[in-house]
């Protein structure tokens, strides 16, 4: 089908519908890779090798579910290595610092199983694949906090527009839909709100999110952009034991794929404001 037709495509159907769409073929995708590359059988072999417990990282102890791991293939998560250019901001997180979390893009409930153990706080999950919340539910349940982890389908700019005045913690790893999503009029109700938000380009010229959502967000928080840096298994000699098993820990702190990755991190300011006037 021609690029054009499909983005008409798109315009004509309602976005819920479109979100639905891209992300069962995400996760078909995925599931693709992880069988073609034998990133599946790397998998398969950490769990073999250590279980299915968070090793280290902001999340160490935190169980992941056998289906769930076997899914998402996240063995950098349960290394703890995951990600961890934004650990720094998920290992400052403390109890009663935030009202609530939301998580968008919560696939099998990674970070929002794993905030929600770190904080006690009430964490909003949304994922369009219906797979993503079935997932997240258990995981929830098997860590003891599906009494805070409430899964979505779909989040709207209004369903952040009703966060007005409330001081939270957002996650949002949505594909490019973060351009949408954080609007003007969104951000003027996030005026309390800290984030960190994966961005994605697309098609668009390297860097045009990034620019965009600085620009939106400079006049309520303070932002840092942080890049995906490179995988060097000997940062982590914690591992090396995995090594004398046989498991490639390269590739399974490697992170295939994310290239230059970048988060934007917007902090809020007012606090620092109503800091300052009292």
């Amino acid at each position: 089908m021609a690029a054009g037709l499909k983005r008409t495509i798109k315009k004509l159907l309602p976005i819920k519908l479109v979100a639905y769409i891209q992300a069962v073929r995400w996760w078909r995708a995925v599931d693709r890779v992880h069988r073609r590359t034998g990133i599946r059988d790397l998998c398969s072999q950490v769990v073999a090798s250590y279980g299915t417990t968070v090793l280290y990282g902001p999340f160490k102890g935190m169980k992941f579910t056998h289906e769930g791991l076997m899914t998402v293939c996240n063995t950098s998560g349960l290394l703890g290595t995951y990600e961890r250019e934004i650990h720094p901001w998920l290992l400052a997180l403390r109890p009663g610092e935030y009202e609530r979390a939301l998580d968008i893009g919560a696939a099998e409930g990674y970070y929002a199983v794993g905030i929600a153990l770190r904080t006690g706080t009430r964490v909003d999950a949304y994922d369009t694949a219906p797979v993503a919340r079935r997932l997240c539910k258990a995981m929830a349940k098997l860590n003891g906090v599906s009494g805070l982890v409430q899964t979505h389908a779909f989040c709207s700019p209004e369903d952040l527009r009703h966060l007005g005045g409330q001081r939270c913690l957002i996650l949002s790893d949505c594909e490019g839909f973060e351009v949408k999503l954080f609007t003007g009029d969104v951000i003027r109700a996030l005026t309390n709100c800290d984030l960190i938000i994966e961005l994605h380009d697309g098609t668009s010229p390297p860097g045009t999110t990034r620019e965009l959502l600085k620009s939106r967000f400079s006049a309520t928080h303070r932002i840092e952009v942080v890049r995906f840096g490179s995988r060097n298994p000997n940062d982590f000699p914690e591992l090396a034991y995995l090594e004398e098993l046989g498991v490639d820990v390269q590739r399974a702190v490697r992170e295939e794929g994310r290239g230059d990755q970048e988060w934007l991190i917007a902090t809020s300011t007012n606090l620092d404001q109503k800091a300052a006037v009292a």
